[in-house]
Order: C-alpha cells, then structure tokens, then sequence
C-alpha cells in the first residue's frame, strides 16, 4: 500500500451514482489501494460531493473526470475550479474501463427472452442486443439500473438486465456476457479528493487551472518554464471558463510533485503568466 496519505484519517467515503454505478467501482478499487476503511456513503450529483468534502476534512470523494468517448465531465471541472475551498485537492487518480455486462439469475444465455434496461444502457448495448439476442426480446424500459435489478425480482428467470461486475455481486447474479457495449475500448478516468496533504511517490503527477491574458506570447511563457525544469507536461485542455465571459481555462498536468523544489519553483512562476491560477493537487496516479 502507498503511504502518499495517511489513510487513517480518513473517516467517510462520497462517491457518485447508485449501487453498482462504476464510480463505487472505482471507490473500492481506491479504497483496496489505500486500505480504506471509512463510513461509505452515496451521492446524486458530483456538485453534491464536493460540496460535502468542502465541509468535511476528514472525508474523500470519488468522482469521474473523463470519459475516453464522451470528453471532460464539465461539471467535476467547473464545480472544483469554483470550489470555495481551495484546499480541495486531487489526491489519486485511476482510469478504469467502463464495462457493461449482461446479467441474470439464470444461468445459461440461450434461455433469455427479455431484458430490463434504462434506455441509455441500451443505446450503449444495441449492437450486442442486436446480434446477440432474441428478434422478438421483450424490453422493459427502467429509470435507472438499480431499478432494473429490483424489478428482475418480479419477472421470471428468462429476463436479464444490463449492469456492472459489481451490480451482479450486489443482487447476487450472474455474469452472461461480459463487455457487451458498443465501444469496447472506453474507460473513464476518476479521481479522489480531498482537503489532505500528498507525499511524493515515483508515479507524481500534479494538475493546474489557469487562465492567460490576450498578449502575445502567454501560453509560450507557461510552456518554456515547465520546459526549462524540464518537467514533462502530460495533458493540456481548454475549455470556456465559466467563471468570466470570453475567457477559457487551461487545465495542464505534468510529471513531479509540488514538495520537489523544481516543481513549486516553476508553479510559483507560472502563476506571473496568469489572470487566474488554481493548483489542482499533487497525486498519484494507479
């Protein structure tokens, strides 16, 4: 186990989305990493994460922040960038692939005739659907997923339903197929936050917001700095800035840790070049 942290004070655990949701995928692929054994507790939105973790130093969250097919997750960006905690840091992130399975309490894939589904798991599904499924299946359309697996309760053992590794262990189901999306190659990138101080490791990488005036020249400024400590940028993003018109926000990541002296040096430096800064976190990446 990492000692970028000390996990012991960690007390709660938020994450997002309901039983079975990827993100309590990742929120216990965090909490084995880490040996987390905090109070676990589900959230709707990420806004409502964040702002617990703002009013809470002894709790973590687990949110995504990327999707490989779909982009940034706007709303992880813009509610931390605005967060009025500055102290709210990345302290970990980990990408993980974002697998759909198809699941039953039966056990044999040529007995299904009908499947219960959300109609977006399906749009991600309807190649596998198609090709793989009965002409004539009978779909019953669901709210969400958690829906699905209580209403499987009230159908026969010929239904099915589309879900995660964990929504099979959590209602006790079987795994049918496994990877049946559309896109067989997505992940989604999540981290862990918190208002807790990281120690270096050999995978650092740290993350910053910023936001240049219009002069010849800024983003150059910013790339020759990291360029002369020689710190490899890995990501750079724009996006518009919700926090002033006309304006966008650069978010950057780049090998090293703030606690290594050429690392502050050139985020110190960097931060002459802006019209707004925000330091992301120094973390590690698993």
């Amino acid at each position: 186990m990492s000692n970028f942290v000390n996990s012991e004070k960690i007390k709660t655990i938020a994450y997002l989305g309901k039983s079975g949701s990827f993100t309590e995928i990742a929120k216990d692929y965090f909490c084995e990493k880490y040996n987390l054994n905090a109070y676990q507790m589900p959230f709707r939105t990420i806004k409502e994460i964040i702002a617990y973790i703002e009013d809470d130093k002894d709790a973590v969250g687990i949110i995504p922040v990327e999707n490989a097919k779909e982009g940034i997750i706007r709303e992880t960006n813009d509610t931390l960038i605005s967060s009025t905690n500055e102290n709210i840091k990345i302290l970990s992130d980990t990408i993980l692939p974002a697998n759909n399975c198809l699941l039953s309490k039966n056990s044999e894939i040529y007995n299904i005739t009908g499947l219960i589904a959300p109609a977006p798991a399906i749009a991600r599904c309807n190649e596998y659907i198609k090709t793989e499924l009965p002409i004539h299946l009978n779909i019953i359309n669901t709210t969400d997923t958690e829906e699905a697996a209580r209403l499987l309760n009230s159908y026969n053992l010929t239904y099915a339903i589309i879900g995660t590794e964990k929504t099979a262990e959590i209602y006790n189901l079987n795994v049918l197929n496994n990877n049946i999306n559309n896109d067989k190659d997505n992940y989604t990138k999540f981290i862990m936050i918190g208002d807790f101080e990281t120690e270096p490791t050999e995978h650092s990488t740290s993350s910053v917001a910023l936001s240049l005036g219009d002069v010849p020249g800024a983003l150059y400024n910013i790339v020759k700095e990291f360029a002369e400590k020689k710190i490899n940028i890995t990501y750079i993003h724009a996006t518009p800035s919700k926090l002033e018109e006309d304006q966008y926000i650069l978010f950057l990541d780049f090998e090293g840790h703030i606690k290594e002296p050429h690392v502050h040096e050139a985020i110190e430096n960097i931060k002459k070049h802006t019209t707004y800064f925000r330091f992301m976190g120094s973390y590690e990446r698993i």
